[in-house]
């Protein structure tokens, strides 16, 4: 992105309807779908990380309609004036040279939309994508990383990952359905990944009890936490962040990914409260 560039000569929003080039099977539980298209070049101001939109098609013909940023408008999806189906993932990778983009999907059976369409995508099936020019960084500079990531958040966690510099130190604490779910994760040689199992996801979690190990006053300098996972688990993780008087309220953020037993839909606006919470 150009230095020069002002915030009123940057789109409003990227969006394009792409090609699935491939599927890739990283484990039991993660999808790999690679995009493809000309309409990759659309999101030359999007940034790996960062949170996409996804407008999932009812069945693999039905049409995607893209909704009309110009107008402020949320646009229609599959089918008739249907309700669009959408839902939240991370940028993976981006590869604007070769037209490809690549998302990271958790497979959890056919119980949500989002997880059943990559189950079942293969090549030549369509995705709307769309999203939006940010200014916030993923993570901020310090001397101690901490990464908290449920299996929703692996793609974001391991986009940060790859994004720190080579000096960094601190750890991440992941948690995954099974060790079949174990990714190679490309990092920093000081940063430490401790892999934690959870077959009931939402259930029941691993997280605050790893992180509730963690003696900050033992790590000398400026800190960053990064914490995504499910609500009730942000809420238990949130409690033990700002009761740690080693901490300053700028050096940790949360957030919600998803609610257990709900949808994106119903639970999303009770999430972003949570996210935003001080």
């Amino acid at each position: 992105m150009s230095e020069q560039m002002t915030h009123e000569e940057r789109p409003v929003g990227m969006q394009a309807i792409l090609t699935v080039k491939e599927k890739i099977f990283l484990t039991p539980h993660y999808i790999r779908i690679v995009l493809e298209g000309e309409g990759v070049a659309n999101f030359e101001h999007a940034r790996v990380g960062d949170n996409n939109k996804i407008i999932v098609p009812e069945t693999p013909t039905s049409p995607i309609v893209l909704p009309d940023f110009s107008r402020g408008g949320r646009g229609g999806a599959s089918g008739g004036g249907n309700r669009p189906i959408v839902r939240t993932y991370t940028l993976r990778a981006l590869d604007l040279a070769n037209k490809l983009m690549t998302i990271d999907f958790v497979a959890h059976g056919d119980n949500g939309p989002a997880s059943r369409w990559a189950m079942q995508a293969k090549a030549g099936d369509q995705l709307g994508v769309l999203m939006k020019v940010k200014d916030k960084q993923l993570f901020a500079v310090a001397d101690w990383y901490c990464l908290v990531a449920d299996h929703t958040a692996l793609p974001v966690v391991s986009v940060i990952l790859e994004q720190l510099p080579a000096s960094a130190r601190g750890k991440a604490i992941i948690e995954v359905h099974s060790p079949d779910d174990v990714l190679p994760l490309q990092k920093p040689e000081n940063v430490e990944i401790i892999w934690t199992f959870n077959a009931e996801a939402g259930a029941k979690t691993t997280l605050p009890a790893f992180l509730s190990q963690e003696n900050w006053a033992d790590y000398a300098g400026s800190k960053f936490v990064f914490a995504a996972a499910e609500q009730s688990a942000i809420a238990v993780i949130q409690q033990l962040l700002r009761n740690n008087t080693a901490l300053e309220r700028h050096e940790w953020q949360t957030y919600s990914y998803w609610k257990y037993g709900q949808s994106e839909d119903t639970s999303s606006e009770e999430r972003r409260s949570m996210s935003r919470r001080p």
